[in-house]
């Protein structure tokens, strides 16, 4: 089916969509330390302090594993760069949504295509695990299935529930544990630097000695890939800032100033970080920790100190920010598609009534996350199911990517961004993208294969749940229509942001 166009039917009929802008549009209200504190809240999670277990496990050195850390870094800036030229071009709220449209038609399957992942593959269920299970260790509570589910689920109530009636507090909120977070990795590269001066209680590890920084690397590019993967995950979420861009102060020039600024911080950060893990852990203890490589680290520096116990809940506070983070953005989206008209109810889904927060698309995002963090039995399904939304982001993300390719290239698109990415830069990027989205599906050796569930299954049920848009967009914009002989013909009211209110009304 072509994309539909406004006819004479939507003209006469414009004028019948009312649209109250207090009741649907956001204020200006987000800075630039706003606007960093967002990106930051989506990128460090927990990941940081447990995934460089798994990375240097998997590339056999510490040389390997730092510069698996620095490709991924710069793989992932480069994405930001392009979020940066998009975000520049079309400064408004919807972040790569706005930008499939404006790259591909049909326009209504990308949209339909893009509610499925926004409400499906969006959902913070693993960071809420992760929480509540730092949270009850913090607490040296014996952690159980319900317990785990129970906090897990406060903890997502807690950060939908401030962003919905106390919208400046979570802002703050956010704005404060994404400075915690900043402090927390901080501390971490101190502490390792005051390991390499010989402050700490186990003797040096030796692990940047010229002889052995390489010695031990994987001949395996299986094992080399997942490393390099993990590493390039542990990144996602630099566009997240562009997802609410109508709500910030001066959009052009806070994106320039907000985003290099968060991607330099984290990816300084994390390299640092890594180093300081090295610096005070041993090899062997890299490879056979039953905790957070970083509690390992403080182990072996403070001891058994007060700032050993009180890792587990700083932990808990960054996975906390991460959840404050997608509730505030995710839900956002959501609204966006009930101005579409794509959403069911859109007319209901799009008010931001009483608090001017958009609750019910905050309601249908806790939801999707209770059902993610019940639904699962407990094990290596449920670990299955809450990591499935970093392959369909780097899905979208590449094709994004082909997007501005085409928008550039198409002499018709007039296409203009007063920021412009270099094409080497895209290049590149694809390269890592297109490695990411192939990867996955390479069988790994018998050796290297991990629990039961297949190796490719989570990109299949992540793909499959994106191809729901197809069947969505097939049933009620051709199949329908096509059977009850009408059309659609879509009304449309601009909004003072540059976004649109569109309904489908129906006509022969």
């Amino acid at each position: 089916m072509d994309e539909i166009e406004p006819s004479s039917t939507d003209l006469k009929t414009k004028d019948s969509l009312h649209v109250d802008e207090s009741h649907v549009l956001q204020e200006r209200t987000i800075g630039v330390f706003g606007a960093v504190s967002l990106v930051v809240n989506k990128i460090v999670g927990a990941g940081i302090f447990s995934t460089p277990a798994t990375i240097f496990k998997n590339s056999g050195s510490v040389g390997m594993t730092l510069i698996i850390w620095a490709i991924a870094g710069l793989i992932s800036t480069c994405g930001a760069l392009i979020m940066l030229e998009l975000g520049t071009s079309m400064p408004r709220s919807g972040g790569m949504k706005v930008y499939l449209e404006r790259a591909f038609s049909p326009k209504l399957l990308v949209t339909c295509i893009y509610l499925f992942y926004c409400v499906f593959l969006q959902v913070s269920a693993s960071n809420a695990i992760t929480t509540s299970s730092y949270l009850l260790q913090a607490a040296a509570v014996t952690s159980t299935t319900w317990r785990l589910r129970g906090l897990a689920i406060a903890a997502s109530a807690f950060a939908v529930g401030i962003h919905t009636v106390w919208p400046q507090g979570g802002r703050r909120l956010q704005d404060i544990l994404s400075a915690v977070k900043l402090f927390i990795l901080l501390f971490i590269v101190c502490s390792g630097f005051a390991a390499l001066a010989g402050h700490s209680h186990v003797s040096n590890p030796h692990n940047f000695s010229i002889s052995t920084s390489f010695q031990g690397t994987s001949n395996s590019g299986y094992s080399i890939s997942t490393a390099l993967l993990n590493a390039i995950f542990a990144f996602h979420g630099y566009d997240n800032l562009n997802t609410v861009l109508s709500e910030v102060k001066n959009p052009t020039r806070t994106l320039r100033i907000a985003l290099p600024t968060a991607m330099g911080l984290v990816t300084l950060l994390y390299i640092l970080a890594n180093i300081a893990y090295f610096a005070a852990v041993p090899k062997d203890q890299f490879l056979h920790s039953d905790v957070t490589i970083a509690a390992s680290m403080f182990n072996n520096i403070f001891g058994q100190s007060a700032a050993t116990k009180a890792l587990p809940a700083l932990v808990a506070i960054s996975a906390l920010g991460h959840l404050l983070g997608i509730a505030f953005t995710v839900p956002r989206v959501i609204q966006e598609l009930g101005k579409d008209g794509i959403a069911p109810l859109p007319s209901v889904v799009m008010q931001n009534r009483p608090f001017r927060t958009p609750i019910v698309a905050l309601f249908i995002h806790l939801t999707v996350t209770i059902i993610f963090i019940c639904a699962p039995p407990a094990g290596e399904a449920f670990n299955f199911v809450v990591k499935l939304s970093s392959y369909p982001s780097t899905v979208l993300l590449t094709v994004t990517t082909i997007g501005l390719v085409k928008l550039r290239l198409g002499k018709d698109n007039h296409f203009y961004s007063p920021f412009s990415v270099p094409w080497p830069v895209i290049g590149f990027y694809l390269a890592g993208s297109l490695f990411l989205i192939i990867m996955p599906f390479v069988p790994p050796s018998a050796n290297e294969s991990e629990g039961q569930i297949p190796y490719w299954l989570s990109p299949v049920v992540s793909l499959s749940i994106l191809a729901l848009g197809f069947v969505y967009y097939g049933l009620r914009f051709v199949l329908l229509p096509w059977v009850l002989r009408y059309k659609l013909y879509p009304i449309a009211v601009e909004l003072s942001d540059g976004s649109q209110v569109t309904r489908y009304r129906k006509g022969v």
